[in-house]
């Protein structure tokens, strides 16, 4: 069974995981500088004025330095989506890169590139992002309900302040896409190499889990990462996973914006009813995507060996 053959199997996966997360981190910090630079100046000359010799209270020194920086501080949280955004456009300079280089490589090595799906199964990828956005938010809003996540709601506040248009092109169009690139077209495909489904879904959505900071995501991207995993490998392209990931995220931003999840959250059990049903579609659909991505029962979801398209 052909198969990629790499010098260094854990820097081929641990690699590109540290770049994308240095970049991130970069990429994040300058902006950050670069927004709060202005007012260091006026921090410093705040701190200047204070006569440190008559008070000797650092303490106070400190407070006013921060006080003059709380202007920076509240730019820095305005524009976090935009800040995340720019993250999520840098890392793709390295993740086109080295997906395109993947790409080049399994030609070399003869890899067979799987026959492309029919336009059904994209049409079943839409419908499903369409349900599952509504079931996934209401599921996390009725756990919010249960058991508070304050990290939750403060990434969602933060987030859910920029405007419309941001939202969409960071939350629903860039992020969804940088990180497809990076844990599916990457990560997930340069497991799958070498291991089964099971563990290298398993594997990457791990990763793509602690990406995210507060429990009640994590949980949410555990189980999307699978399902994302799913879909890559049983369609053979990663427009699959892009396109479901971004309908999800659009899918949340959007039905927010028009203001049905407030409608739904006014009422616990209309919010539990939204979300019976989504899972519903989602489950009836998803068995609609199976038959049109030609799945072969269990054994193809727990076959350990290798397969001519696991590579993409």
């Amino acid at each position: 069974m052909k198969q990629i053959q790499r010098k260094s199997p854990f820097w081929s996966l641990a690699g590109p995981l540290f770049a994308y997360l240095a970049i991130q981190w970069a990429v994040q910090t300058a902006l950050i500088l670069v927004i709060s630079i202005p007012y260091m100046s006026d921090a410093y000359a705040s701190m200047m004025q204070m006569d440190l010799e008559r008070t000797g209270d650092m303490q106070e020194l400190m407070d006013v330095g921060l006080k003059a920086m709380e202007p920076a501080f509240v730019l820095v949280m305005r524009y976090q989506a935009e800040v995340m955004g720019a993250a999520a456009a840098g890392t793709m300079i390295l993740t086109v890169v080295l997906f395109l280089k993947d790409r080049k490589r399994e030609k070399a090595f003869g890899i067979v590139r799987p026959e492309k799906k029919t336009a059904s199964a994209y049409i079943m990828i839409v419908l499903m992002g369409a349900a599952g956005s509504i079931a996934a938010t209401c599921l996390m809003a009725m756990a919010q309900l249960a058991f508070y996540d304050s990290g939750y709601w403060q990434t969602a506040g933060v987030l859910y302040e920029a405007g419309f248009p941001v939202q969409i092109a960071v939350l629903g169009v860039l992020v969804p896409v940088s990180e497809e690139l990076m844990f599916r077209g990457l990560l997930f495909k340069r497991f799958r190499e070498r291991q089964g489904f099971w563990y290298s879904a398993i594997c990457s959505a791990v990763f793509f889990m602690f990406l995210h900071t507060s429990f009640t995501q994590m949980v949410y991207a555990f189980l999307l990462g699978l399902m994302l995993a799913y879909l890559y490998e049983k369609t053979g392209s990663l427009k699959a996973p892009v396109l479901l990931h971004i309908l999800m995220n659009s899918g949340s931003v959007v039905y927010t914006e028009a203001g049905i999840f407030r409608w739904l959250g006014a009422d616990p059990v209309r919010l539990a009813g939204a979300a019976i049903a989504g899972a519903f579609l989602c489950s009836a659909v998803f068995v609609g995507l199976r038959k049109a991505v030609g799945a072969g029962g269990r054994q193809s979801l727990s076959d350990t060996t290798h397969h001519l398209d696991m590579f993409r």
